[in-house]
């Protein structure tokens, strides 16, 4: 899936991001000091359990986070180019509202929700709702923008587009809803496709349709995509690189086959054991013990200490830092540390990688 890595044009770069939230029980640290690089063509997943801040991170980038939120610090630098062709760069922290809906919204960035049916009007048409952005962002005429939507519609895999662009959402399936909801976002040609965990809803064979069906259309198009999700499952089959994240928190980033062949943060052995796998011999599903911590209290050292069976008298007193392990794979544990005791991922989750790899045909 390594494509376009000679083009390493830079599309997105979230520095050093950090967003608290005033709540009626005080401020809530969600977002603490995170790094995000994306490049043209490429597909970067940021995976961790619900909470940990994957959607925030991508509300921020899309200039759409809560009025309740306040940004400490930090830089969202998005590159693009006008329609004349020569090159743009704004962070999009500094621009209003009303800027990022001209400019960016739906037009350069584009997102795909969870719940297809809070992200659609039910009081319009199909038709309407996919012209709507396409009109309002390049003044084009209706009969034009009509054409165009059919044509998304049937590249989103919707037979007879034209009977559908008369239908109200609740008339179609909740696949079909996907599919028009990705259709709408693939309106304005964006350069970048969030997607929050775009299959979470359906079922499972209508999910596997949805991931080949965005995979198709990134390759056609040569967009970039962002994947918010917990399924590290969806994860193998599309990217090129992974952040997973935790309590606010980048704590393990690299390439897909380093997070999944080699992985070394505590959490992300925890992630991978939960994964549903027929050929484990144990009949129970493993489940990483205790819950995430609550964001409104922190606690100093590091935030997965409490539930992590590894973890170092050192995790209670400091935060560990990313340390390299290679040129793109960093983790943030105290167990890479050079004076830390050698401690190695659980055996049976050995096992069930080297036979993953096995399957997918790597070898060393």
């Amino acid at each position: 899936m390594e494509q376009n890595q000679t083009e390493k044009e830079k599309i997105l770069e979230i520095h050093d991001l950090d967003i608290s939230f005033k709540t009626t029980a005080g401020m809530v640290h969600a977002i603490r000091g995170i790094d995000v690089e994306l490049h043209k063509g490429e597909t970067v997943a940021i995976v961790g359990e619900s909470g940990s801040g994957k959607s925030v991170t991508m509300k921020a980038a899309m200039g759409i986070l809560a009025s309740n939120a306040t940004v400490n610090h930090g830089t969202i630098e998005f590159d693009y180019h006008h329609q004349d062709g020569s090159p743009a760069k704004v962070n999009i922290l500094e621009k209003d509202k009303k800027w990022i809906r001209r400019h960016i919204n739906g037009k350069r960035i584009s997102m795909v929700f969870q719940d297809p049916m809070t992200s659609l009007d039910p009081t319009m048409t199909i038709g309407k709702q996919i012209t709507e952005g396409m009109i309002w962002h390049y003044h084009v005429d209706k009969a034009q923008a009509w054409k165009k939507a059919e044509e998304l519609l049937r590249e989103v895999g919707i037979e007879d587009p034209e009977k559908r662009m008369k239908n109200y959402p609740h008339q179609l399936s909740g696949g079909m809803r996907q599919r028009v909801v990705i259709a709408i976002a693939l309106a304005c040609d964006p350069d970048l496709l969030i997607c929050d965990e775009p299959t979470t809803a359906l079922d499972v064979t209508i999910q596997a349709r949805i991931i080949e069906l965005i995979r198709r259309i990134q390759k056609e198009r040569g967009i970039s995509v962002i994947y918010i999700t917990h399924d590290l499952g969806v994860v193998a089959k599309v990217a090129d690189y992974v952040n997973v994240m935790y309590a606010g928190k980048i704590v393990e980033k690299g390439t897909i086959n380093e997070i999944f062949y080699d992985p070394r943060h505590p959490y992300t052995w925890g992630l991978l054991s939960a994964m549903p796998d027929l050929d484990t011999a144990d009949e129970r599903l493993y489940t990483i013990p205790g819950s995430p911590p609550n964001l409104l209290h922190e606690k100093a050292g590091d935030a997965f200490a409490p539930r992590n069976a590894f973890a170092l008298e050192l995790d209670d007193k400091a935060q560990p830092p990313m340390f390299k392990i290679t040129d793109t794979h960093y983790a943030a544990t105290w167990l890479l540390d050079p004076r830390a005791p050698r401690v190695d991922m659980p055996a049976e989750l050995r096992v069930r990688l080297d036979r993953m790899k096995q399957e997918a045909g790597i070898h060393e």
